[in-house]
């Protein structure tokens, strides 16, 4: 009986510890040198507790490093994305926040985030590229639950304070109507699809350097549907007005390929890793019959 009981326990805290694994986040390998300095942004409203909350979170970065603050007011948010987003994703105050560091060239861009809800590291990266940032690590992070839209004025902010350059205005606009446009979309067919949609897309349009209009519009039919992505006229007339905006800006293909590598292998990773979990899964669901059947039997159920 006693041996029995064990078989049991055992059983279950093997089916925990394999949950577990399931369940933790993947991790990627940084790559780059570790320059000693950094820049934070942190939003202009954030209490003293709120700050120290998102120092924390930040201290796996910023350790052994020189650290230069500024702010970022909701005022500045306002300026780029009044009229892109909903009102209310706005607000009335600042409070997501960035970190920031440079790193040598041809890392490429790397982004983590913390209690973002609306924008996903790849959305954020994207963007990036289209604002005229190139090699930098970027952890953005808020104190509670944020969508994330007035974040990117942060890390822009960040990334001129570390780098001593000043951005194009024009690209920083379309940044941010890039990244609106894109979490928009999300929302009607989810954000794995929206942010792959809106790269190929912009990818195939810098590198064809076409300004006509309807070869944009094909463009973006023929990819939504290799993509088996269905869009409404109004989506594909707000996606061409965009791609318009950003062939003006002078991205390469080569540039966006550079930039992303990272991001793209750790779509490839969570594909391979979703594969492995529903394989796993199904392992899970046989083993805990079996356990449950012997109990069972254990017990004469």
């Amino acid at each position: 009986m006693i041996k029995s009981n064990r078989i049991i326990w055992l059983g279950i805290l093997g089916l925990c510890l394999a949950i577990i694994c399931l369940r933790s986040p993947i991790s990627t390998t940084l790559t780059g040198a570790k320059p000693d300095e950094a820049v934070i942004s942190l939003g202009e409203d954030l209490t003293p507790e709120q700050k120290d909350r998102v120092m924390e979170y930040f201290k796996d970065w910023t350790r052994g490093k020189r650290l230069n603050y500024i702010s970022v007011s909701n005022e500045e948010e306002r300026n780029y994305l009044q009229g892109l987003v909903d009102e209310k994703l706005i607000g009335s105050r600042a409070i997501s926040s960035a970190y920031c560091e440079l790193l040598d060239q041809g890392n490429g861009i790397e982004i983590q985030t913390e209690n973002i809800s609306a924008i996903t590291p790849f959305m954020y990266a994207n963007a990036l590229i289209t604002a005229g940032i190139e090699d930098a690590r970027v952890v953005v992070a808020a104190p509670v639950e944020v969508s994330g839209t007035a974040a990117l004025t942060g890390i822009i902010k960040a990334f001129e304070k570390i780098s001593g350059e000043s951005l194009k205005e024009a690209n920083k606009f379309a940044a941010h109507e890039e990244m609106a446009q894109t979490s928009d979309l999300g929302k009607r067919i989810g954000q794995d699809q929206a942010q792959m949609l809106i790269y190929e897309v912009k990818k195939q349009v810098v590198a064809d350097n076409s300004r006509d209009p309807e070869l944009i519009r094909k463009i973006i039919i023929d990819t939504s549907a290799e993509l088996n992505i269905k869009l409404s006229q109004a989506d594909i007339d707000r996606m061409l007005e965009l791609m318009q905006k950003l062939q003006g800006l002078n991205i390469s293909a080569g540039q966006m390929l550079n930039q992303m590598q990272n991001l793209e292998k750790r779509l490839d990773e969570v594909q391979n890793r979703g594969e492995e979990a529903v394989a796993w899964l199904k392992q899970l669901r046989a083993a805990w019959d079996n356990l449950l059947a012997g109990i069972k039997n254990l017990f004469g159920a």
